[in-house]
């Protein structure tokens, strides 16, 4: 128990002390320390352990009370000297709260059958329980929108590593691509020039991809932000597949400057994707980029020439795609009949 709970159960103490005296002497009886006096002191000193055994302190303060009435110390009521081991008792069960009060009532004023004193103290205690009954609920709620809370901070943290997963899987695959066929070109140069151009440009993505990754983890250490691909790092896309051998079109509509970060990151991580398949299609020789950028959505949509049926499977990079479009609210469409086709719409 903490310092500041251990003075509250003691001022809490006092004040029962307190309030048991003037409840007998409310009603005449004399204060001695040889009656009185210590039936106040043991209902005080009993609320120390309250919060451990809240309801075998409700017992032994009825058994308390309910003896020195039956002693003939004096005549006052049982519910008020109670009310703080009764609202503690209640907070823990309310049934054995109810029915131990009960007990001490009838027990109490059954010699005198004193029905008015009994019916207010009936009150009283139904007043009691009703501010203990609520107090529960309400720290019911608070601890179940405390687990809320800490579901939702697990469910952002797991989603925030699934997104630098999707993030890491992007970049490596892209760059393991796009280095791949540039080592093929080198190899199969006809000139030693050649071969040197295409291992600078796949040295060149190499380059780019370390600091990618290099912020990712930066990411993962909290040390930087992560990091925002923008619309137009879709240029340096298109400008490394050319020099991968691919004929690129690019086909911009709209003003790029309006998209959300979001959606700007989505369709660039789409169009990334896209073209990775596409570079890994060896039949594929031509590949359109169209982006159209509206008030209402964006739109992207990725189509290869490839020949013939190209069988894929969803993958890290396909999955990552859809969960991207499907936390957008957006739709996405992929045909691999013909080449391999990536259509998306994002709404703004």
């Amino acid at each position: 128990m903490s310092v500041s709970l251990a003075r509250l159960d003691a001022v809490l103490a006092v004040l029962t002390m307190t309030c048991a005296l003037a409840s007998i002497a409310s009603v005449g009886a004399p204060l001695t320390w040889s009656g009185t006096i210590p039936v106040a002191i043991a209902l005080g000193l009993l609320l120390l352990a309250r919060r451990r055994h809240p309801v075998v302190v409700l017992a032994l303060s009825a058994a308390v009370l309910t003896g020195a009435q039956y002693a003939g110390l004096f005549g006052g009521g049982v519910i008020w000297p109670m009310t703080v081991a009764v609202f503690t008792a209640g907070l823990a069960s309310l049934p054995w709260t109810a029915a131990i009060c009960a007990l001490t009532l009838a027990a109490a004023h059954a010699p005198a059958m004193d029905l008015a004193r009994g019916g207010a103290e009936l009150l009283w205690l139904a007043l009691v329980l009703a501010l203990a009954h609520g107090y529960r609920q309400h720290l019911r709620w608070r601890a179940e929108h405390e687990a809320r809370l800490r579901e939702a901070a697990t469910t952002r943290l797991a989603e925030q590593r699934l997104q630098i997963a999707r993030e890491l899987h992007d970049v490596v695959a892209h760059t393991l691509t796009v280095v791949g066929l540039h080592l093929n070109v080198a190899a199969e140069a006809d000139s030693l020039a050649e071969a040197q151009e295409s291992i600078k440009v796949a040295s060149g993505v190499r380059k780019k991809a370390m600091a990618d990754l290099t912020s990712l983890i930066g990411v993962l250490r909290d040390v930087s932000g992560e990091p925002q691909p923008e619309l137009s790092s879709i240029a340096d896309l298109v400008s490394r597949a050319r020099e991968a051998g691919l004929d690129v079109t690019l086909d911009e509509r709209g003003d790029p400057t309006e998209v959300p970060a979001a959606q700007a990151m989505a369709a660039f991580r789409i169009v990334q994707e896209a073209m990775t398949n596409a570079l890994k299609h060896s039949d594929a020789r031509r590949l359109l980029v169209h982006l159209d950028y509206s008030a209402r959505q964006v739109r992207v949509e990725v189509v290869d020439d490839g020949t013939g049926p190209v069988p894929y499977t969803e993958g890290h990079g396909l999955t990552g795609m859809r969960e991207r479009v499907a936390a957008l609210n957006g739709w996405l469409e992929i045909e691999a009949d013909d080449g391999f086709a990536v259509r998306a719409g994002l709404p703004v």
